[in-house]
């Protein structure tokens, strides 16, 4: 018994009390547990100690290298803003090249360097801007110019398409090629006499045979044969003009064809009261005959081949 120890633990109540027996050997292994968990106590200590010194003198580094990622973060937005603009700019000059190549085949132009300018020579500017200085307000204002050239070309094409419209709905060009043998108006009546008579067109002298083209688009209201003028055509192009086509030998089209200019309505020949083998071409504006050489405005040279 001398070489053991006793613990004894009285509760307040002075009830039964517990003891606990332990010799020698195995305090000393407890004293040197408990000495084990002191210095393991001072050492946790000891490198709180030292860490929260560390943090503390890191806090600067930490708190730039938070503030990098906040920057990053803005960054990555600004670059998806970014991106989204220039796909707009992309889009946009394609469809303002688009534009371009239809005016230019409306209008029958090249296009010239200074009417390709913006849509060409804005892309590798945007391309630098990005590049270089990739700043928010900078792309905003090529977004803008972007934007407003392309309503511009927006509002020509738009203006080109009616005045081709219009235009191919109006007879600028002589039907067939030959001889003005006869003009609009008062004439010495062609089948004898002295008298005169109310010539409504012109006679265009050609062989027999010759292609008759439609002097502008629309649509047929008359093809078969007329007592005047024999197999006569007639075309309605709109906006209260009509063209007239006397003294055919062969026909191509019937009442209710959609005709284009240039378009081969029929061959000429010398039906109906005619002299002899020619056209005779007439306009009518808003239900009066008027001089066909009014509308047109194209020399011999600029007529279609026939």
């Amino acid at each position: 018994m001398k070489k053991k120890y006793t613990i004894i633990f009285i509760p307040p109540d002075h009830s039964n009390t517990h003891q606990f027996q332990f010799s020698k050997q195995s305090r000393r292994v407890l004293s040197g547990g408990m000495l084990l968990i002191g210095f393991l106590v001072i050492g946790l200590f000891a490198q709180n100690l030292y860490l929260s010194h560390y943090v503390k003198e890191r806090q600067p580094t930490i708190d730039h290298i938070n503030q990098l990622k906040s920057t990053i973060v803005e960054r990555d937005q600004e670059i998806s803003q970014l991106n989204d603009m220039s796909h707009q700019i992309t889009n946009d000059l394609q469809t303002i090249r688009n534009l371009e190549d239809k005016l230019s085949s409306i209008l029958k132009i090249n296009p010239t360097s200074s009417s390709a300018s913006v849509s060409r020579g804005l892309e590798p500017t945007t391309r630098n801007l990005i590049s270089s200085d990739p700043t928010i307000q900078t792309l905003d204002h090529q977004v803008l110019i972007v934007t407003e050239h392309l309503y511009l070309l927006q509002r020509y094409y738009e203006a080109a398409v009616l005045q081709k419209d219009q235009l191919e709905h109006t007879p600028t060009i002589l039907p067939t090629e030959g001889e003005i043998t006869s003009s609009f108006g008062y004439r010495r009546n062609p089948f004898g006499g002295r008298s005169t008579e109310y010539h409504n067109g012109l006679d265009i002298a050609c062989n027999y045979g010759s292609p008759v083209l439609a002097s502008a688009s629309g649509v047929v209201t008359f093809a078969a044969r007329d007592p005047v003028f024999g197999l006569k055509v007639v075309i309605d192009h709109g906006h209260g003009i009509e063209t007239f086509y006397g003294h055919n030998s062969k026909l191509l089209v019937k009442k209710g064809d959609q005709v284009k200019k240039t378009d081969l309505i029929a061959y000429s020949g010398n039906s109906g009261r005619s002299t002899g083998s020619h056209l005779h071409y007439g306009t009518i504006v808003n239900g009066e005959n008027v001089d066909p050489l009014s509308f047109t405005i194209l020399t011999k040279e600029e007529q279609p081949d026939v």
